[in-house]
């Protein structure tokens, strides 16, 4: 559990210095991720596998964007499963998410998919696909929320997704940098990038980046806490917890005060306690993302904690490009 590091993102000249203090460990983590990939046994499904995911760490929308794609596939007669590792959870696997499940056994992530459809949690995506297989009659399509880095279960279709404002940061590799895997491993065989998040700067360019056909979300906040008129803290345990403080405020919501947890962050009963109290102090209400607010109120309704939920949109034109171009690959 962590909050990025800043200089990931930065051009200055301690932030290059940091990096490059730092790379010779970058160099070491891609020697493993080769040596993964190499010793990796690959799993072919016999059902047709969709994987979103990104190359940087941390949130780039991969949950809100498998819910989208996860829809779209319904309303197109599909009968899509979600298949997750359930980062965070204890559970190894495979099982169904279910409501006996808290977020400590199977993970954020895993709670929000399982509002929308069946989820399956496994550590080894190539025994949670065997475990959707059995109930093939039921499923025709795996969607893998995050697994590009994942050599277990070869993927049909790949969507990598990216933030139009932090894109790829200092374009190193962990430790040095924000990257999971070198570029140019990462870029291979991906389908379609997708841009998500608030817009950014020079997002246009961002088009004439990739030689990969590209789609533009929009993040679209939904049944919106009326709270508008009030004066607000706001909390998160994100890996980049600002991208939420700025879509409360691009929602018009007055953000006076924010406190900032580690990414994934397991909230205690101390905590909420203590956020409640220092809110009543300053005269301010409570908001949260949805993805926190499933680590601490699964038997705990708390009234005085309200939460922003969000989902994402395609233009019309890119929606249908998109649902054609799944149509396409689906029915090969």
């Amino acid at each position: 559990m962590f909050i990025t590091p800043e200089f990931w993102y930065k051009k200055d000249i301690q932030s290059k210095i940091k990096s490059l203090i730092l790379f010779p460990l970058s160099i070491l983590w891609i020697l493993i991720d080769e040596f993964k990939k190499h010793f990796s046994r690959t799993y072919k499904s016999k059902i047709k596998v969709i994987c979103i995911g990104n190359l940087t760490v941390g949130g780039t929308g991969k949950t809100p964007f498998s819910i989208y794609t996860f829809k779209l596939l319904k309303n197109l007669g599909y009968k899509p499963v979600f298949l997750t590792r359930g980062y965070g959870g204890l559970k190894k696997g495979p099982i169904e998410v279910n409501d006996s499940h808290y977020f400590q056994d199977v993970g954020d992530e895993s709670m929000l998919l399982s509002k929308v459809g069946t989820t399956i949690v496994s550590r080894n995506r190539s025994l949670g696909a065997k475990f959707i297989e059995k109930h093939k009659d039921k499923f025709n399509v795996i969607i893998m929320d995050d697994g590009l880095q994942n050599y277990q279960l070869k993927q049909d279709i790949k969507f990598l997704l990216i933030d139009k404002q932090l894109k790829l940061g200092n374009g190193y590799c962990l430790p040095a940098g924000p990257l999971r895997q070198c570029q140019s491993r990462g870029m291979k065989d991906i389908d379609k990038i997708i841009l998500t998040g608030e817009r950014g700067k020079c997002e246009k360019n961002l088009y004439k980046t990739f030689k990969i056909p590209v789609i533009k979300t929009n993040i679209k906040a939904i049944n919106l806490p009326k709270i508008k008129k009030e004066k607000l803290l706001a909390f998160c345990g994100l890996a980049n917890p600002n991208k939420f403080f700025e879509t409360l405020k691009n929602n018009g919501y007055k953000v006076l005060s924010i406190k900032k947890f580690p990414d994934h962050y397991s909230y205690r009963g101390d905590d909420i306690k203590n956020l409640i109290l220092d809110a009543k102090k300053q005269s301010l209400k409570l908001i949260t993302t949805e993805k926190d607010y499933v680590r601490f109120s699964k038997y705990n309704k708390y009234k005085d904690i309200n939460f922003l939920p969000i989902e994402l949109e395609l233009s019309t034109k890119d929606k249908l490009s998109f649902q054609f171009f799944l149509q396409e690959k689906l029915n090969d």
